[in-house]
């Protein structure tokens, strides 16, 4: 009840701030946003999680009597950022390997200006001339015992094949996990003016370089499209009309977020658990996110697992979540029951079950209306008989009651 509660304060405070909320995730709606930033992340330094480094630089000249000076400097002015963005498409930070994910990262550089000066004092002043700043990334992949690298110079990769084949038996609650090794390469050409003879200075160009690396490390959780049904009511799909019941169990490694149910191809109810929402973060990357539902139907009940249902499931694998489906119904004889149920990346886990009702009957051939018996409809029984008992059967009865009552004495009086 309480998280009802909260769910419906939630949904009242997102309407009332503007956000909009979808029945299904926006997956075309934010690839096209985020794929039209893509080149701005190319070029996104950021000074608040930047690294910082170093460049040597030597001067060289001569004083006025022409002995060689010599003067070493450690500049602070090269810096650097890069940070993992996102992966598409994604619900909550969950990706499936069936929507042949991408990785999106943002990067920059940043090359302060070397100021004009005359470093080491030979009446010369040293120059600026270029500046060039090379890049390139090795991103990790790991999945349970599986790991890919890969080298880019782009900032969208696509999840590896190998990756995406592991990735395949997930539980619906495992990581994967993503490291960013980003290398930048700086170089300055510096116009290292020294004294000439002809009482002036002449040109000298030097260049001079160093190194920056940046890391950045996150995880998803992966979920899949694969399911499990049980019947779990009535177990042997027959049952008793005046208690109809379609109960189910379903085991998946996705989140589902809506479904419905139907009987004999129309559908008679439906749930949502999950509405969705889009969000964006300091970058400008849209991101989407769940929002819970204020789902009053009660006939689902969504539980954490960890199940490997075996020897059920020839694949063995392990499932993350299990749902219960509860149904009544009314209706004699056969009907056809189908759970239709949503995952959150396009997957659909669909249930289907002729189940029979049957009325009870008594004597073999009588219902319970106290109609003559539909077999079809109807559960059969024992036929009995009130026949009259003979006199030799009631003879017989009443010598063992006189018996009993003889030896009951005969032991008392002893």
């Amino acid at each position: 009840m309480k998280n009802r509660i909260i769910a419906a304060l939630l949904l009242v405070l997102l309407s009332a701030a503007g956000f909009a909320l979808y029945s299904d995730p926006p997956f075309s709606e934010v690839a096209a946003h985020n794929a039209a930033l893509a080149p701005a992340l190319n070029d996104s330094y950021d000074p608040s999680i930047a690294a910082g480094g170093t460049i040597g630089m030597d001067f060289y000249g001569t004083d006025i009597y022409w002995a060689p000076i010599h003067r070493h400097f450690d500049f602070q002015l090269i810096n650097a950022s890069a940070r993992l963005a996102a992966i598409e498409p994604s619900v909550d930070g969950s990706i499936s390997p069936s929507t042949c994910p991408v990785l999106l990262f943002a990067w920059g550089s940043n090359a302060t200006p070397l100021a004009a000066k005359d470093w080491e004092g030979d009446d010369c002043v040293e120059y600026q001339n270029d500046t060039s700043v090379s890049r390139a990334a090795l991103v990790t992949f790991t999945f349970g015992n599986t790991s890919v690298q890969v080298s880019t110079s782009n900032d969208t990769v696509p999840l590896p094949q190998e990756i995406l084949e592991a990735m395949e038996g997930t539980n619906g609650n495992d990581s994967l996990s993503v490291l960013l090794n980003a290398t930048f390469n700086f170089t300055y050409v510096i116009d290292d003016r020294k004294p000439s003879h002809d009482e002036g200075c002449s040109h000298h160009l030097v260049n001079y370089s160093s190194v920056i690396n940046v890391l950045d490390e996150r995880n998803w959780t992966v979920e899949g499209n694969r399911s499990l049904f049980f019947l779990a009511a009535p177990a042997l799909g027959e049952q008793w009309f005046r208690d109809n019941r379609f109960d189910t169990i379903i085991l998946t490694n996705s989140r589902i977020y809506s479904g419905n149910i139907s009987a004999d191809g129309n559908q008679t109810r439906s749930f949502r658990l999950l509405w969705f929402n889009i969000t964006n973060d300091s970058l400008g990357v849209w991101q989407i996110v769940s929002v819970p539902a204020n789902d009053s139907t009660g006939i689902v009940a969504e539980h954490l697992a960890y199940n490997t249902p075996t020897p059920l499931d020839s694949g063995n694998f392990t499932y993350g979540y299990a749902y219960e489906l509860n149904y009544s119904y009314e209706g004699l004889g056969e009907h056809a029951l189908q759970d239709d149920a949503s995952g959150l990346f396009g997957a659909r886990f669909v249930f289907k079950r002729d189940i029979l009702s049957r009325m009870l009957s008594y004597s073999g051939n009588m219902s319970e209306s106290g109609e003559p018996a539909d077999l079809s409809v109807t559960r059969k029984s024992v036929p009995f008989f009130q026949d009259a008992m003979r006199p030799v059967e009631l003879s017989i009865g009443l010598a063992g009651v006189l018996l009993v009552v003889l030896l009951t004495k005969r032991i008392v009086s002893r």
